[in-house]
């Protein structure tokens, strides 16, 4: 047997290796066995893994960049009318919503996201303009400082009226951390309760607001609120390193944990309705700045004591924020939705109300904090305020919230507003019909004998065309409707051509001229006789031709406009319309794009507003009976002797000059024009 020369070196490594000696066990292996395929397996796995990442970052991006889309767009708060069924889903409401405002891409929510009572700062002295929205991180190094200038202090070095006084400064810090709509507020806010309960515990003074009565309890009240926070976050104990302070928390936490203090239900049900599968989809309940379910009833179990509530919104956006904070509560439940919808519900209402045609309504502190909040909440939105006048889509009442007045200002009147908007545009360009035939300028009104002529009829098609066109839209939201009338120049010097037409039955005579048929489908002017069975007999049979150095375009069309401000007619647009054209005789079909701008000159707002416009378009200009393109069409398909014997051409030696045309034709052309909408 031999051995090829890549088995006698695979013999010769293996030698070599049992003679030196492998430094750990390897598979033994056969020199002859021909060398296998490498095992690319574990490279298929990494590439699938690979790919599946890919996806799930490329989803990731899109979801980001939806969130930052979303955040742009125009917020409207609907306020439902009590006993109606008219709220922020309502399709009528938010088209006419958002062609008033000129805002068609806005997003519509409900009451009970504009009831911000939680976020407002404890000081009521300030002012809506003021609020802040969110506790900012910088306030944690605030935080943590106290707390570390305080837990160093041995109980013996302070009097009981100094750890009085250390325990009002703490619980004033604490005002700081006002809401915790996030984790990493929670650990602070844990031990800065922990110091305070620990200053009240060496004060020596069982009085509120240090110690209060919970469920016939007397209690260190910051220490109960640090278990409360242990016990939804039991971690949170590893970070005290005092023994007697931990053991002091550890106790409560124990008592909380064997039920030894009293609970209650938040409940979500609003207007005795809750659908747990929407509101899941909805919201993301942050109870103390961790995510918890609500369970199929709507309701949340929680103690006595402070309870900060968050519905954050899965579609970017924040909802209701309240800090429930009892000691008592005389009701087993806790209506959330309901109280928050009734405050900017029913209330709300009724202070827009009260003077409905106001440009600035008066409204309460409250509710002008609450829409401070909800617009620092979305800084990058517009907020509006609409609602529907005895629960009437078509009469709805619109405010927007100005954030530099801070107030809200009217902006629609119910059932006054028109909300259909205008725009009248001049334009012009260039366009290409290659379906406008052609007659040789030499010959205005040539003889039947003149059509086989093949020098002077002129079947050429693509005529230039120099449009003046004047165009009505009308625009609803998104939607476009368009009316217009387009006069077009023939930009070659030549005329458009084309015959008369005699509307009616052509075998009928006009007193007007009395036009008659014949046999060659051309017209008649001269004496028509009638006969005893009803036909005509007419002399000085011509053929007329209509020659206009200007043809007539009359059009109509529906189209789509995109982009935020669609509802007043600028952005992008797509549109088709549909036109008749008297010279050449034919219907016109085309698509349109095209792109409305405003001008930077005047700074003009309101319904009347300058405009720029552009416009391409594309289609076909079809035929109609009787048209000479049509009769090209027609007498191209003849053959010379069919040709001859159609229009009575004895010569033999007659050809048919015509070539096959088709009845439908490209047309392409672009416009630029100036208009106004209104």
């Amino acid at each position: 047997m031999s051995l090829a020369p890549w088995q006698i070196l695979r013999w010769f490594a293996l030698m070599l290796t049992l003679v030196v000696g492998p430094a750990s066990a390897a598979p033994e292996l056969d020199p002859l066995a021909p060398i296998a395929a490498p095992d690319d397996t574990l490279l298929k796995k990494k590439e699938e893994k690979s790919a599946e990442e890919k996806t799930e970052e490329q989803k990731k991006a899109e979801a980001e960049a939806e969130k930052k889309r979303r955040e742009l767009l125009a917020r409207v708060i609907v306020l439902k009318v009590k006993n109606t069924s008219t709220d922020y889903t309502n399709g009528t409401l938010q088209r006419e919503v958002r062609s008033r405002t000129d805002r068609t891409e806005a997003m519509f929510f409900p009451e009970v996201d504009l009831y911000q009572n939680g976020r407002k700062l404890p000081d009521r002295t300030v002012i809506p303009a003021l609020q802040q929205a969110v506790v900012p991180d910088t306030v944690i190094p605030e935080v943590m400082a106290a707390i570390e200038s305080v837990q160093g202090i041995g109980w013996n070095q302070l009097s009981p009226s100094a750890w009085g006084q250390k325990a009002n400064e703490l619980r004033r810090i604490s005002d700081k951390i006002w809401f915790v709509d996030r984790v990493n507020l929670r650990e602070p806010l844990f031990l800065l309760y922990a110091q305070i309960g620990r200053a009240a515990e060496n004060e020596n003074n069982s009085a509120p607001p240090n110690y209060e009565l919970v469920g016939g309890i007397t209690v260190n009240y910051y220490w109960y609120l640090a278990a409360l926070m242990a016990y939804q976050e039991p971690a949170l104990m590893s970070k005290i390193t005092d023994p007697d302070l931990s053991g002091s928390i550890g106790g409560y936490l124990g008592q909380l944990q064997q039920g030894n203090f009293p609970s209650f239900k938040v409940d979500f049900e609003q207007e005795g309705y809750f659908d747990v599968e929407a509101f899941g989809k909805d919201y993301e309940v942050l109870v103390n700045g961790i995510p918890v379910e609500v369970d199929a009833d709507a309701q949340l179990d929680v103690f006595l004591g402070r309870t900060d509530v968050y519905l954050k919104r899965k579609d970017s956006g924040h909802g209701l924020a309240e800090r429930i904070d009892v000691l008592k509560l005389e009701e087993k439940n806790y209506a959330l939705r309901d109280m928050a919808r009734k405050k900017m519900g029913t209330d709300f209402i009724d202070q827009l109300f009260l003077n409905k045609t106001a440009c600035y309504p008066k409204l309460d502190g409250d509710i002008l904090n609450y829409l401070a909040i909800y617009q620092k909440l979305h800084p990058k939105a517009d907020v509006f305020v609409a609602v529907p006048e005895n629960g009437n889509p078509n009469q709805t009442w619109i405010w927007r919230w100005d954030k530099e007045a801070s107030r809200l200002e009217s902006v629609g009147n119910g059932p006054d507003s028109f909300p259909v908007r205008f725009a009248f545009l001049f334009s012009s360009g260039l366009t290409y019909n290659w379906g406008s035939p052609k007659i040789n300028d030499e010959i205005n009104e040539p003889t039947p004998n003149d059509i086989v002529d093949p020098g002077r009829i002129e079947p050429g098609l693509g005529s230039a065309v120099v449009p003046f066109d004047f165009e009505l839209r009308l625009h609803y939201n998104r939607l476009m409707i368009n009316f217009g009338a387009e006069w077009g120049l023939n930009a070659g010097g030549n005329q458009f051509t084309d015959y008369f037409q005699t509307p009616g039955d052509y075998d009928k005579a006009w007193e007007a001229g009395k036009i008659g048929p014949t046999d060659t489908g051309t017209v008649s002017f001269g004496d028509c006789a009638q006969n005893d069975d009803g036909s005509y007999d007419c002399t000085d049979v011509e053929t007329i031709y209509m020659n206009r150095k200007i043809n007539r375009h009359l059009y109509f069309g529906p189209g789509v406009v995109l982009g935020p401000n669609a509802g007043i007619g600028f952005g992008p647009r797509f549109a088709a319309q549909v036109g008749w054209m008297n010279v050449p005789h034919s219907l016109q079909t085309t698509a349109h794009f095209g792109w409305a701008l405003q001008p930077p000159w005047p700074e003009a707002s309101g319904r009347v507003r300058p405009m720029i416009d552009l416009d391409l378009r594309g289609g076909v200009s079809i035929a109609r009976r009787r048209s000479l393109q049509m009769d090209y069409a027609e007498w191209g398909q003849l053959s010379d002797t069919e040709f001859r014997s159609k229009f009575g051409v004895t010569d033999e030696n007659v050809r048919n000059p015509y070539t096959k045309e088709n009845r439908v034709e490209p047309v392409l052309g672009i416009n630029i024009g100036i208009g106004l909408t209104f």
